[in-house]
């Protein structure tokens, strides 16, 4: 996997992560399962808080001896990709160049290559060979990974945006989902903590669907914007545009680092995490890639952040005798109720912007909450989307124009992962078997999503290259949530509502497989939160456990 310079600080924490050092007699205060958004921010809220943290990556850097071809692919995708080379070659070479290049990424990475990322960096995304998965006859599930320290939110392209959820989109008003078991504003301090880390920038616009957060950088509309924003209000009155909340990734691992008590083991594949006899979590296991063996670590607390999926294929390998098909398995809902977003996108050409060039930003948007309520319809059941608006100078007088939106896909038990003891991964591990389908509801809602995104192209005079009538297979939106839900009772969920497992104290889950329900909105800010709330509880009972 390719990755960013690191500090000193970070170097060190890898270099002291020998097994001696995991093997030695003391341990650890808490291991954490994942490098991405989540683990991250656990690793740091744990450090800050004066634990000793065992930091499990599973991301690997092969040697180019070891994989030449791979290598080799990845060096010409990223040059192709290169917006410098796309000024000098005619736009037909580069375009019939990628999709060589796209045919040749194929061979290891037959999913990845299928992700609109991918040839931005395709050492970032995983090696589809080593690391297989089951879609079940009928079912199609894109599963995009990245296993390296940053997760997928360091891989150029990704939209950066941190929305928070709605007090609708905690106690839904219909029946397609159950209620989430927190009370009215309980998440709001942890928003505002997360928000004050990453910096966010955006406005404060007040708008009903989406609660305002706190900003720290207040952005006026570029011209391009406040024409996007005049021309929506003035043809749909009932929608309110916002600008698109946004911030570079948050460097928390870095920060774990600087308090000198994190240690980092790479090329950790986790495959389960241990339980003693009185019910609480004591360690995990991993197929270490540097040993070629499993290796075992112990501690008290352990934070799973692998990744919606990943981490329940954890949960689900972690059998034992007190829960002989994995932690959580007795709630009837592990592994169920899987989401992705229902995502339809449409990209165009339109006319010359106000104050060009305009450029493009990333996480820069202008972003519809509940587009699907433009008529003016105000208690419509079901479901509904928003969508997120990107515009900017191509040069003489011509303008791109990307539109993308999300629709929540309900929470249905036939959406669901199991373990395929019959098929395993390059490390002897089994893989997840995959159940994933839109339902007639969401078909019909992508239908909607279609047109919106036509009537704002018409609106902003695009000429669209491509408008998606059906929606994407589920995974593409990479927003998959839920397979271990949290609620108010271990027989109906797999987490309290400190996101720590009913059949394991100690062993908690932060990562989107927690949620419920999904919302129409991004789920980065919202796993953030949850990621810090449980980190306080984890705190909170060490040391009352300790005392």
């Amino acid at each position: 996997m390719s990755q960013p310079a690191m500090s000193l600080a970070l170097q060190a924490a890898i270099d002291a992560a020998t097994i001696n050092r995991i093997e030695a007699p003391g341990g650890f205060d808490a291991i954490v399962v994942g490098a991405g958004a989540a683990g991250g921010l656990a690793a740091m809220s744990l450090t800050r808080a004066g634990l000793k943290v065992l930091l499990l990556d599973a991301g690997w850097l092969s040697s180019f001896w070891k994989a030449p071809l791979r290598h080799l692919i990845w060096s010409v995708v990223g040059t192709a990709a290169d917006p410098r080379l796309q000024s000098l070659l005619p736009p037909g070479v580069i375009n019939f160049g990628r999709r060589a290049l796209r045919v040749a990424g194929a061979i290891h990475q037959p999913i990845q290559s299928k992700c609109f990322a991918w040839e931005l960096s395709p050492g970032s995304f995983i090696d589809d060979r080593e690391n297989p998965y089951v879609n079940e006859s009928g079912s199609r599930f894109d599963w995009f990974r990245a296993q390296q320290i940053g997760g997928r939110m360091i891989i150029p392209g990704h939209g950066r945006q941190y929305y928070r959820l709605s007090e609708r989109d905690f106690s839904p008003d219909d029946t397609l989902s159950p209620q989430w078991p927190l009370a009215v504003g309980e998440l709001d301090q942890w928003y505002e903590q997360v928000e004050r880390e990453l910096g966010l920038a955006g406005g404060t616009e007040h708008s009903p669907w989406v609660p305002d957060g706190r900003i720290a950088q207040v952005l006026t509309p570029s011209a391009a914007e406040a024409e996007v924003v005049e021309l929506v209000e003035r043809r749909w009155g009932a929608i309110q545009p916002i600008l698109g909340r946004s911030a570079a990734p948050l460097a928390a691992i870095e920060y774990a680092a600087a308090t000198t008590r994190l240690v980092c083991r790479r090329g950790a594949i986790v495959r389960d995490v241990q339980v003693d006899a009185d019910g609480r979590a004591s360690g995990v296991s991993w197929y270490d890639r540097a040993t070629n063996r499993m290796q075992r670590a112990c501690a008290p607390i352990v934070f799973l952040c692998a990744s919606s999926l990943e981490s329940t294929r954890i949960l689900l390998s972690s059998g034992s005798a007190s829960t002989p098909d994995g932690i959580g398995a007795a709630s009837g809902v592990l592994g169920r109720c899987l989401m992705d977003h229902v995502l339809v996108s449409g990209q165009g050409v339109g006319g010359r912007l106000p104050d060009e060039p305009v450029q493009g930003e990333a996480g820069r948007c202008v972003y519809l909450p509940r587009f699907d309520l433009r008529d003016g319809a105000t208690a419509r059941r079901g479901r509904g989307y928003g969508v997120q608006i990107y515009r900017w100078s191509l040069g003489q007088g011509i303008s791109y124009f990307n539109a993308v939106a999300f629709a929540e896909m309900a929470p249905r038990i036939e959406n669901r992962v199991v373990l395929d003891q019959r098929r395993t991964d390059a490390w002897g591990l089994p893989v997840l078997r995959i159940a994933c389908h839109h339902n007639d509801a969401e078909l019909q809602l992508a239908k909607d999503q279609s047109a919106a995104l036509g009537e704002l192209g018409e609106l902003l005079k695009v000429k669209f290259n491509q408008l998606n009538e059906r929606p994407a297979p589920p995974g593409t939106a990479i927003h998959e949530c839920g397979t271990a839900r949290m609620g108010d009772s271990p027989d109906a969920s797999v987490l309290d509502p400190h996101n720590q497992c009913w059949d394991a104290s100690g062993l908690y889950v932060t990562d989107a497989s927690a949620f419920p329900s999904q919302g129409a909105q991004n789920p980065t800010l919202t796993v953030l939160a949850l990621t810090a709330r449980a980190c306080g509880h984890a705190v909170r009972e060490l040391g009352i456990r300790g005392s």
